[in-house]
């Protein structure tokens, strides 16, 4: 009789826990974390024990991100999708060195932070769809590299609705940046043309002199009064023309208006 009155004063002082399926326990005595997690199934604890559950299955989170462009333009990736879960083996030392509150403490930082160095790193009219692609892989390599020490494996992220937030006065800022700089490039391209023209002029004016030099030393005085009576015949010829005969020192034919 006094062993099983012993046993139900023992029972008395435990009290039992249930671990779901998919999920794990982790005891925090009087003393610490216990070493040995608990698996599915109703377990007996102590009194004074508390038991954590981590769920070992991939889990969700629905996040919103800011971010600045390499050029400094605000972004916003909003609904974003994390996938996540802890490392089965590793539970009891998530649980040591954080707790089960690890999204918040540690997921959540150490994604935005991964986040804001990788989109630091395109420029915004980088970020179309091959580009948001590239982002994404990076920020999930990124985190995962960095949060797999603290006990956690970050399966992916999902950016969705990746846009420009216009109405930041620093969005305004860079506008007027990149307008300014625009007009400064396309400044610095102005003498170009200019050259081109110039120099295509003085290669005009180079043949129009070669061609002079040429041809200046045979117009003597015959020949010029024989251009001009052959450039005068059409005239003469003109029923419309009224030809005046005008002194030598003139020009030897004048057309004037009827």
């Amino acid at each position: 009789m006094r062993l099983p009155l012993l046993a139900s004063i023992s029972l008395a002082h435990l009290a039992c826990a249930t671990i779901p399926s998919g999920q794990t326990g982790v005891v925090l005595g009087v003393d610490g974390v216990d070493r040995n997690a608990l698996g599915e199934g109703i377990h007996l604890v102590g009194p004074l024990d508390v038991v954590e559950v981590y769920e070992l299955r991939a889990q969700e989170r629905t996040e919103d991100f800011e971010a600045l462009s390499a050029d400094g333009v605000p972004l916003e990736a909003q609904a974003s999708v994390v996938t996540f879960r802890p490392v089965p083996a590793e539970v009891v030392a998530l649980a040591r060195e954080t707790g089960s509150d690890y999204y918040r403490i540690l997921v959540q930082p150490l994604l935005r932070s991964s986040l804001r160095n990788v989109l630091a790193g395109f420029r915004a009219d980088q970020l179309e769809t091959p580009g948001i692609g590239k982002a994404e892989k990076e920020v999930a390599d990124d985190a995962s590299h960095r949060l797999r020490p603290h006990h956690i494996l970050l399966d992916s992220i999902s950016l969705r609705t990746l846009r420009i937030i216009p109405q930041l006065q620093a969005y305004q800022a860079v506008v007027e940046t990149g307008v300014e700089e625009q007009e400064a490039l396309a400044a610095r391209e102005l003498p170009e043309p200019a050259r081109r023209q110039a120099e295509a002029l003085r290669m005009e004016a180079r043949g129009i002199s070669a061609s002079a030099a040429l041809i200046g030393p045979t117009l003597s005085p015959e020949v010029l009064a024989d251009a001009t009576l052959r450039a005068g015949s059409p005239l003469l010829r003109s029923a419309s023309t009224h030809v005046e005969v005008r002194p030598t020192a003139q020009p030897y034919i004048l057309e004037v208006e009827p």
